[in-house]
């Protein structure tokens, strides 16, 4: 007896497995016990195949997909980016279109929806539907394709098939407000860290609950009410270093020229007390003669707070579009040496600086106006709002953006006197859904649970990856040539082919490896690498793991604590498998760890990548807050592999680095407790 996960529509929980055949909601059918099973004569399988809504689909082809026929071939950051391993990166898609004619047992739905296969042969299958040639409405996948169940379970059952519909071409978002009329119990969503993403300052939207992240406007305290800038908090920026990219500046929120710091400005943060406006005013400190010294600027979105870190966007005399400066860090430290761990980090101050002069002598150095390449609504909103698009402003030339309107949204970012939702949103992951509204019956919009799993993967991955887009700019958000952001539903295939001419991350953007992710946002990339992705068994999906619904309970929306002893996050799965952690780590390691010293994440899924300012592992020494400190602190950082593997000491990111620039391992982290690393440097 085992349990698996499988979804009800609106979240994932755990179910029983009889026979290796799955049971229960989502599920037309199910095992019918009477029809002989694998101890009778009858060796068939037959069944429906239809929409959600019970919509037949005709001249489908049922699949029976061999678990041997998924490829494990090796997936690598160099072979994305070659494009070498777009023939195994979809299991269930990939399998079909690379295999002989006739190598796999099929049947073709008839105008009812039934199918029938006359023969089960031995050996374990996913159940996969491809819709018809001509069926525009349906999308490959189908309720039974993610487990592997065995020939001798389905011989003998009726197994029915529910299958995704999606929108059609020409549908249009509706906004996540009239979602809710129909699907309140989904309010849960509204505090998700997705809907935190962009706000205004000190304020909330009606799609917006910070009731589960209560800290998400920490950084706001630093804007202290005021009424005239120097009664604000300076946060100092020294040290220029061209050859950085967006920190040039180190940052200090006390003056550095006692460190023998070269101070060229400084960014002070302030509440207007006569207009509670969020302010920050440039002060040249090299050039006070500068003509835009002490220009003071509204801070009108903050991005970010639930999630480690948050930045500031800034309105421009002359424009349109709003600009990002600074980033504030949850988990900053001034005492640290690390210039990207303190509590306030330089994001992009180099877009308002002309560097005149020189590094040693900044006295011609002005603020400058950003390019106006430089705005969010040509860089970063793509990937954050539902129903965006892109347009050239007539008077300014910035290239801004619309995106869907909602009567609850958070700001006007088009200008036009109506309100925009800037953060994910139900359309987001279902698709656009004016068909579905007129319908009434639940039709024409995307259910990620009965999409084949690269394309359930996928709809994360389009923004939890790191690719360059097809379109003219070139930028992070991935555009097609025609700059439109891709819908719920495609396949990782069309998504390269069309939307992206990076195909991911770029080699930097990991550790010397070229496989743990250094950066963040791109956990796809880790993901596609994982055995949990591809194998023989259970063709695991972010949805697994994370309920985007919300209303869990637990952080990023986890279906389970991971730090609970033995949590069923892992073991709902790998229980049978490995017997709890003691047991596991046992066999492993020849020395047991309980369930109360380690989980299976402190191990399987570390905390490479770094959006915020991470933490300090393992220390040698003390801190002393100065250069010393590269030698002797090695660090944590706060975004999890997801490969789920467990990176060795002898990884070429760890193995003779000083211990501050050394990947992130489990060797010098939790385990660092027990395990003293002194000298892995050295190794």
């Amino acid at each position: 007896m085992s349990f698996q996960r499988i979804h009800d529509g609106r979240g994932v929980f755990p179910l029983l497995l009889a026979t290796g055949i799955l049971l229960g909601a989502g599920f037309a059918g199910g095992c019918d016990s009477s029809s002989g099973g694998s101890g009778g004569g009858d060796v068939s399988l037959a069944g429906t195949v239809a929409g959600a809504t019970g919509t037949p689909l005709v001249a489908a082809t049922v699949i029976l997909v061999p678990a041997s026929a998924v490829s494990t071939a090796e997936i690598t950051a160099a072979g994305i980016l070659a494009g070498t391993t777009e023939g195994f990166d979809e299991p269930l898609e990939d399998a079909v279109a690379g295999a002989a004619p006739g190598a796999f047992v099929t049947a073709t739905t008839g105008a009812d929806g039934t199918y029938t296969i006359e023969e089960v042969p031995d050996g374990d299958f996913f159940v996969y539907v491809e819709p018809a040639a001509g069926d525009t409405e349906h999308l490959p996948g189908g309720s039974l394709c993610r487990t592997a169940v065995s020939g001798a379970a389905l011989r003998g059952t009726t197994q029915d098939i529910v299958m995704s519909s999606s929108p059609p071409a020409a549908a249009t978002y509706v906004g996540m407000t009239a979602c809710l009329i129909c699907h309140n119990e989904y309010t849960t969503e509204l505090s998700l860290a997705h809907r935190l993403g962009f706000k205004v300052p000190g304020a909330t939207s009606g799609l917006q609950d910070t009731s589960e992240h209560p800290e998400v406007d920490d950084g706001l305290a630093y804007f202290l009410e005021a009424a005239d800038y120097s009664e604000g908090t300076p946060v100092y920026h020294y040290d220029y270093d061209g050859t950085r990219s967006f920190d040039k500046f180190k940052t200090s929120l006390t003056d550095p020229s006692d460190r023998d710091g070269t101070v060229y400005a400084i960014l002070w943060l302030w509440k207007d007390a006569a207009t509670d406006e969020y302010k920050i005013t440039f002060d040249n400190v090299g050039n006070p003669t500068d003509p835009n010294d002490l220009s003071t600027r509204t801070v009108q979105l903050t991005y970010g707070g639930a999630v480690h870190k948050q930045r500031y966007m800034i309105d421009w005399a002359g424009r349109n579009g709003l600009y990002p400066i600074l980033q504030f860090q949850s988990e900053g430290d001034e005492a640290r040496y690390d210039r990207t761990r303190q509590v306030y980090r330089d994001y992009n101050l180099a877009y308002y600086w002309n560097t005149n002069g020189t590094a040693s002598d900044p006295s011609d150095d002005l603020i400058a106006t950003p390019s106006i390449t430089r705005n969010i609504s040509r860089n970063c909103v793509g990937c954050h709002a539902p129903d965006y698009s892109r347009y050239t402003d007539a008077v300014t030339g910035e290239l801004l953006c619309d995106t869907q309107e909602d009567v609850n949204g958070e700001y006007d970012i088009d200008g036009d006197g109506f309100l925009n939702d800037l953060n994910i949103g139900c359309e987001s992951c279902h698709g656009p859904g004016s068909d579905h509204v007129v319908d009434g019956t639940g039709r024409y919009i995307v259910s990620p649970n009965y999409l084949a799993p690269g394309r359930a993967v996928q709809i994360c991955n389009s923004c939890h990856d790191r690719p360059l887009g097809a379109d003219a700019t070139g930028g992070e958000t991935p555009l097609s040539a025609d700059e439109e952001f891709p819908r719920p539903g495609i396949s990782r295939a069309q998504f390269l082919a069309e939307y992206t001419s990076r195909k991911g991350p770029a080699e930097s953007d990991f550790w010397t490896d070229f496989a743990h992710s250094k950066s963040h946002h791109q956990q796809s990339s880790d993901f596609l690498k994982s055995s949990h992705y591809r194998n023989a068994n259970q063709l695991v999906v972010c949805s697994d793991c994370h309920d985007m619904h919300g209303g869990t309970g637990h952080e990023r929306a986890l279906v389970a604590d991971p730090d609970e002893p033995d949590s069923p996050l892992c073991m709902i799965c790998h229980g049978d498998d490995i017997g709890g952690t003691l047991a596991h780590t046992t066999a492993v390691l020849g020395s047991g760890h309980g369930p109360f010293t380690a989980s299976c994440v402190d191990c399987h899924m570390v905390q490479t990548a770094k959006t915020g300012a991470g933490r300090y592992g393992y220390l040698l020494e003390p801190p002393t807050g100065t250069s010393a400190d590269v030698n002797t602190a090695y660090y944590e950082n706060d975004i999890s592999s997801h490969i789920f593997d467990v990176p060795s000491k002898d990884n070429v990111g760890v193995q003779g680095i000083a211990p501050s620039n050394a990947m992130p391992i489990p060797y010098t982290n939790d385990c660092g407790a027990c395990h003293d690393p002194s000298g892995l440097q050295y190794d």
